[in-house]
């Protein structure tokens, strides 16, 4: 089927999953711990590869030693063991095992001295960015994919993704988690994180476990300075998983679940997992979400600080002298000066700033056509593959029944025969040709990782269910069928809302999705362009009217089963459509103390087909108010003095992994 390819490539070291769990149960690792991802392309389900790496960054010398085993060194032992059962007698020999080790270190420092010699120091990092795509700085919580995007260079996690779509973990301010039950997740905040100089904490002072007990209980409580509920808060049930915390001391930081949890480990690798200051908690409160444009009300850890903040020019981070991760050379990363983030929003503009050296890494929202006019223009310059974190949504429809609707008439949502048809009525195949110009596919749920097949429904099944079928005629019919069963006045104008950004990335796309209602349903439908942070206002109080295709973010964690909870479940902090569906909340809450993967893997599709609507059991009752989805595969360009990993090539919060990017500023090509 060619869907590993398609959409992520797989680890290169593999192990099966029986016998991964097997070792890892005698080598004391719970079974939560290990983040697993299947192949989706006939792999059978009982080996499932698991990719678990961590990358202990070196330790600098004022940086306190790693005081227990790490998961990393567990995982190895428990891989180890699994793969040479057999050579077990030959190995145990004390001298034999004392030797290897040896002699890998050495060739790991012959390969860090040749690296040293060709990395350098300096420069600016250049990228476009859609500035007025934002709606707060406060780390916990900012929504915009975008915002998100330009967190990751100024924040660090208390662990975090090196490569979501091969589940491949690593250490941030804590190493891996210790988890000696099936409810206990022990931290060691022992990387030696420093925030940064700067107000509030301008003595640069080391995190502690009591810092990360401070940022958890936050998102928990999910209140304003008065003490008020607020309902910017939106991982709060993530939060709210954990049963309990203590610091012992302060390098221990010590979380439990009122029983075992299936989803938690997902909760601080996610961008919601950002680390600030107690100071700045108390120092900025409300001003993060009354003032969310200003920039300066900022508290971190990462390798740059922020400076600077404007819609209309965009962003400028410099590097962060103190920054606790060293690089090979030995001094703090980031290699480069300075980051700026371009305010660009029209892709002709962005090729010609590309083409200018205006910036220096050209992405999103370039066309593929453009990117490949600008490869061939320029064909020693790098590219890359990446699987576009900002997904199209089919459609938005609010469920809140206190809401009389756009025009005081009633809600019409309310009758999910209505909702169905314009979810029918979108044509994805034209979708795809006008914003991404064939370059991408329908793809399935919005809270399910596309981009790992492992948890989807099959693709042979995905194109046979409706909105998703390639017979267009086939998806009008019963449109215009359901339409006309739900009583729905076509009288009655649709009052849609959507991005005012939409329309400017994607000039004409508002006309093409009006026609599309009407030719299929024959209604007139109407849209608001509205900026982001009034579309997101209207998500909380829960008078959204609804809306077309248009942006969603891509899905935060690599196992649904946090986000099926908080999107679905009654008082879930991202139910802002008010979805309220008995027997997907049972599966739901399954799931979460499932721990078995495979089980796990196929209570989720079963819910998939829940809100798709093809449930034998359930027909169109518990449709999602988010129906369906479809991706982009897109390509980035760069220019050859951007020296960047390939962990940088990811979707959506990829921006932490450029922490080790360099520039050759004495290239020719590099702007003066």
């Amino acid at each position: 089927m060619g869907e590993r390819s398609y959409w992520h490539r797989l680890a290169a070291r593999r192990v099966s999953r029986r016998a991964l769990l097997g070792a890892a149960g005698r080598a004391g690792i719970g079974a939560a711990a290990l983040p697993l991802v299947g192949c989706g392309d006939g792999q059978d389900a009982a080996d499932a590869v698991t990719e678990v790496v961590v990358e202990q960054p070196a330790q600098a010398q004022d940086q306190p030693q790693i005081r227990a085993a790490s998961p990393a060194s567990q995982r190895e032992d428990a891989e180890r063991e699994a793969q040479q059962a057999d050579q077990q007698e030959q190995t145990a020999n004390e001298g034999q095992s004392q030797s290897q080790p040896q002699q890998t270190r050495g060739q790991q420092s012959q390969k860090q001295q040749a690296a040293v010699s060709q990395v350098s120091r300096g420069g600016d990092l250049r990228l476009s960015t859609p500035a007025r795509a934002h709606d707060y700085f406060d780390p916990h919580r900012a929504v915009f994919g975008s915002t998100q995007f330009w967190m990751g260079f100024y924040m660090n996690n208390i662990v975090r993704w090196r490569n979501k779509s091969d589940a491949v973990m690593e250490a941030d301010i804590c190493s891996l988690p210790e988890t000696p039950d099936e409810e206990t997740y022990l931290f060691r905040v022992d990387q030696g994180a420093r925030f940064w100089d700067e107000f509030p904490t301008e003595d640069g002072r080391m995190v502690t476990s009591e810092d990360i007990r401070v940022n958890v209980q936050r998102h928990i409580d999910g209140t304003d300075s008065t003490g008020a509920q607020d309902g910017t808060f939106p991982h709060g049930d993530s939060y709210a998983k954990t049963a309990s915390m203590e610091t012992p001391d302060d390098m221990t930081f010590i979380a439990r679940t009122d029983g075992p949890d299936a989803t938690w480990l997902s909760v601080p690798l996610g961008p919601f997992g950002w680390i600030t200051s107690p100071e700045a908690i108390s120092e900025f409160g409300d001003r993060w979400r009354d003032e969310p444009g200003n920039i300066e009300l900022s508290s971190g850890t990462g390798m740059t600080i922020p400076r600077s903040y404007d819609p209309d020019i965009g962003l400028f981070l410099e590097r962060n002298p103190r920054y606790w991760k060293p690089g090979l050379d030995g001094f703090p990363l980031p290699y480069f000066d300075s980051v700026t983030l371009a305010s660009l929003e029209d892709p002709t503009a962005i090729e010609t700033a590309y083409r200018s050296r205006e910036i220096s890494i050209g992405g999103f929202p370039l066309s593929s056509l453009q990117t490949q006019s600008l490869s061939s223009d320029f064909p020693e310059h790098p590219t890359g593959t990446v699987p576009l974190g900002y997904t199209v949504i089919t459609g938005w429809f609010n469920f809140n029944r206190d809401w009389s609707g756009w025009d005081g008439l009633g809600n019409p949502y309310l009758d999910r025969r209505f909702c169905q048809a314009l979810h029918l009525a979108v044509d994805r195949f034209q979708m795809i040709d006008s914003v991404y110009l064939g370059a991408g596919k329908p793809t399935g749920q919005e809270d399910t990782p596309w981009f790992n097949t492992y948890w989807s429904i099959d693709e042979d099944e995905l194109l046979s269910t409706p909105g998703f079928r390639p017979n267009r005629e086939a998806d009008i019919l019963e449109a215009r069928a359901l339409l006309d069963a739900s009583g729905y006045d076509k009288e009655r104008p649709l009052q849609l809302i959507a991005p005012e950004f939409w329309e400017v990335t994607y000039s004409g796309v508002i006309e093409t999705e009006r026609a599309m209602y009407h030719d299929a349903l024959g209604l007139n439908v109407q849209f608001d362009l509205e900026p982001f942070p009034l579309l997101l206002q209207r998500l909380i109080d829960g008078t959204y009217p609804g809306s077309g295709p248009q942006w969603t973010n891509a899905p935060v964690e690599l196992d649904p089963t946090t986000a099926y909870a908080n999107r679905f479940l009654p008082g879930g902090s991202w139910n802002y459509f008010f979805y309220d569906y008995e027997p997907f909340a049972e599966i739901v809450r399954r799931m979460r103390v499932t721990l078995d993967i495979e089980t796990r893997r196929e209570l989720a599709r079963e819910a998939q087909r829940i809100l798709f609507g093809t449930h034998p059991d359930h027909g169109i009752d518990g449709i999602s108010p988010t129906p369906g989805v479809m991706n982009e595969i897109t390509r980035a360009i760069w220019w050859p003095f951007i020296h960047r990993g390939e962990d940088s090539l990811q979707f959506a919060h990829d921006s932490h992994r450029h922490d080790d990017t360099w520039i050759d500023v004495h290239h020719p090509d590099y702007p003066a």
